[in-house]
């Protein structure tokens, strides 16, 4: 099964007598669709020929779709839909959005189907400028009685899906309309699927092949950070903190986080993952812990009750991670290897006490956003004090270089964090919060999600066994609540649609795999 990303084109081969599916997955999303012929880019999939040859404006299962030269392309075999397509209306363009007030570049099908060919098939050549109209799968386009044409939303739904089967070999170009200003998506565009399947029917012409793509080498880091109650004891600590507040923890412990481990099981994922867990919450929820440690994930640290580094005095520090690393050791049989602060609030003295302790690993910094690098061992940052005069501050700041520790100290890896990559702050309402919010669509936060892994998967950054690491931050409070976790559900199988070259691993192999070819550069091996 491949995936169409939302906003995004895909193009590739299709062999005679082979059959096509275009599923809509999640339903409302319209697919621009285009074919030619791979050895003449005039002879292309044609809506004036289709239409003029069926003698209407829509298509039913069991019609021909023809090219240029009045051959049939395909074969409509079956529609699961309502049977609602267009063939009128163009591909949009940066200009049809500039029309619509849209200031600056706006992501078009246009453009995504030629950024797609010139990937996929570098040594087909058509004009670059120009655009075949395509045919708009699952889009509504109504014609009234004075000949107007109307936009109304698609009536496909979740699931439903075609089948078009070949009748020559053919170069398919499909996009994920992007539109979000007209109701041609119903909405925010989404993602859809498609299966290329069937015996295929030899010809005398060869067709030209997508060259072979460089292997994947992606590591997702999928963290659970446990905080149930202890986030209002910690971080969250306010004078009108009351029931209701604490009981939103309860779930977390009691049902959310029981929910989220089912989840993972469900996709044979739950020994690949990391659950940062407070102390608190270890000692608070022991059953619901005992079963996250069970189902093979790997137990972070992250705080006691979920403590800003603010609140505390130095000693304080001291006392709550060796009061963590006794919890976590009775609990597992094993020291942690793993640590992440709390709201990522992290001073140099707890670099300090992660190196004292041997930590492998920390995640909770922000140096990079897809590709581990070594935690600094930087000096306070000097703050301005403004009563003095100007020259007390011109001045750089001083940098830690990011090559291998030297004089002895201890190589603590950092594995990237972000706001970005979490779902609490974007999806769930604290009262006392500021930065909380709770009523952003689940659809908003996993695009962005998706829009960045795209663009790590586009553009590679790494070396060595890993091209770039996803981080992913859910938390059982969030995350494991009834709206939510279908967000989640969606994420994973997403991910797990791009194969063997995604790798859903725990921070502490992504760590391992790291620092030992950090070793072997710096001859420490």
């Amino acid at each position: 099964m491949g995936i169409l990303p939302a906003r995004k084109a895909v193009a590739f081969s299709i062999q005679r007598g082979q059959t096509l599916d275009v599923i809509n997955t999640h339903g409302k999303q319209v697919v621009d669709f285009w074919a030619f012929n791979p050895n003449d880019p005039n002879d292309f999939l044609s809506m004036v020929h289709t239409r003029t040859i069926l003698l209407k404006v829509a298509i039913s299962k069991g019609d021909k779709l023809y090219s240029t030269r009045r051959k049939p392309m395909f074969t409509l075999v079956n529609d699961t839909t309502k049977g609602v397509h267009d063939l009128i209306w163009s591909a949009c363009d940066a200009e049809r959005y500039r029309m619509q007030g849209v200031m600056g570049y706006h992501e078009n099908c246009s453009d995504s189907m030629h950024g797609a060919l010139k990937q996929q098939f570098p040594d087909f050549h058509m004009a670059h400028d120009w655009v075949p109209d395509p045919l708009n799968l699952f889009m509504n386009v109504a014609i009234d009685h004075h000949s107007n044409l109307i936009i109304r939303p698609p009536t496909s739904e979740k699931g439903e899906y075609v089948t078009f089967q070949a009748h020559a070999d053919l170069i398919v170009v499909m996009s994920a309309c992007p539109q979000d200003i007209d109701p041609v998506n119903a909405g925010e565009p989404t993602d859809c699927e498609y299966r290329v399947a069937g015996e295929t029917i030899p010809l005398s012409t060869s067709l030209i092949q997508s060259p072979s793509a460089r292997p994947r080498k992606v590591k997702v880091a999928l963290s659970f950070d446990f905080d149930a109650v202890s986030h209002w004891l910690g971080t969250g600590c306010h004078p009108d903190n009351n029931m209701a507040d604490y009981s939103s923890g309860i779930f977390a412990g009691q049902v959310g986080a029981v929910r989220l481990l089912n989840l993972l099981k469900q996709y044979d994922i739950a020994d690949k993952v990391t659950w940062f867990i407070p102390g608190h919450t270890m000692e608070t929820f022991p059953e619901t812990v005992q079963k996250v440690v069970q189902s093979g994930a790997e137990i972070g640290l992250h705080g006691y009750s979920h403590e800003g580094i603010y609140q505390m005095t130095e000693t304080q520090e001291t006392d709550v991670l060796n009061k963590c690393i006794e919890v976590a050791t009775k609990l597992t049989g094993k020291p942690p290897r793993g640590y992440r602060a709390p709201m990522y609030t992290i001073r140099e003295t707890t670099v300090k006490l992660l190196r004292k302790n041997k930590f492998l690993y920390n995640s909770s910094l922000m140096h990079h956003d897809s590709q581990p690098f070594f935690t600094p061992n930087d000096p306070p940052i000097k703050t301005i004090d403004f009563s003095k005069p100007a020259s007390s501050w011109l001045e750089p700041t001083p940098i830690a270089s990011q090559a291998y520790p030297e004089s002895g100290l201890h190589p603590l890896v950092e594995i990237p964090c972000g706001w970005y990559n979490e779902d609490m702050m974007p999806l769930q309402y604290l009262p006392h919060l500021a930065n909380s919010m709770g009523y952003v669509s689940t659809r908003t936060v996993e695009q962005m999600w998706k829009d960045k892994f795209l663009w790590c998967w586009d553009h590679y950054e790494g070396s060595g066994s890993i091209d770039f690491v996803f981080p992913i931050l859910m938390h059982p409070d969030t995350s494991g609540m009834a709206h939510i976790i279908g967000m989640s559900e969606r994420v994973i199988q997403w991910l797990k649609s791009f194969g063997d070259g995604v790798e859903f691993c725990t921070h502490e192999t992504i760590a391992n795999i790291w620092l030992t070819e950090q070793k072997k550069i710096a001859g420490k091996a």
